[in-house]
């Protein structure tokens, strides 16, 4: 092989290896106990936020219905937030902000909307505002579940036990971790983790049949 060969194969090589990894993203498995995710299904497509305690900042991923990834974005992680709503093509993000920190916040924003505040994604428009919280409601002890179902259309996600309805909300409001899916609550601001029963993976469970709904 002549050296103008060689060259154009190591020219090829960064090119070749970023499509391999954009089409295997192992959408259906957490990709360590240090990741979370939030999620929307949407019609044609997957948005999935995702959260890392040790490898880089918060990303925001587009997915086809195949698990594989088609675009993301990282966005700044200075203060806590996460995807608050998802309506038709606007994604809403929300940022935590205690009373004392909210003229600092709002400087940070200004100066840093744009450079780490992604707009689009996809056909998706992202906004970003903020709430003030001065207090967080955590109930400790998790909720026990045995089975979940997510509507497509409505996005709703409903967890029972023994078929009896224990929550249900939009899917999006749920993250995913290692062992629990903890739902947010926005009308009382409170986190409420959930675990299957008989020590069964909730979160490979949740995001499987994520995937079935375009089965």
């Amino acid at each position: 092989m002549g050296r103008s060969k060689i060259k154009n194969v190591y020219l090829l090589l960064p090119l070749l290896l970023s499509l391999i990894a954009c089409g295997n993203s192992n959408f259906d498995k957490l990709e360590g106990n240090g990741f979370s995710y939030q999620i929307s299904a949407g019609k044609t497509d997957i948005v999935r936020l995702r959260f890392t305690t040790d490898e880089g900042a918060p990303k925001i991923q587009l997915f086809d219905t195949k698990g594989r990834l088609k675009e993301e974005a990282t966005i700044a992680p200075s203060w806590p937030f996460g995807m608050t709503t998802v309506k038709n093509d606007t994604i809403q993000m929300t940022y935590v902000v205690g009373d004392r920190d909210l003229n600092i916040f709002l400087r940070w924003l200004k100066k840093e909307k744009g450079k780490y505040h992604p707009t689009h994604i996809g056909n998706y428009s992202i906004h970003y505002n903020y709430e003030i919280r001065n207090e967080y409601n955590i109930n400790q002890d998790s909720v026990q579940v045995d089975s979940l179902y997510i509507d497509k259309n409505t996005q709703m996600m409903s967890l029972f036990l023994k078929q009896e309805l224990i929550a249900k909300k939009p899917m999006y409001l749920f993250t995913v971790e290692s062992s629990e899916i903890a739902l947010y609550d926005p009308s009382s601001s409170s986190y409420i983790p959930y675990t299957f029963v008989d020590n069964k993976n909730i979160s490979e469970e949740y995001l499987k049949e994520v995937l079935a709904l375009y089965n």
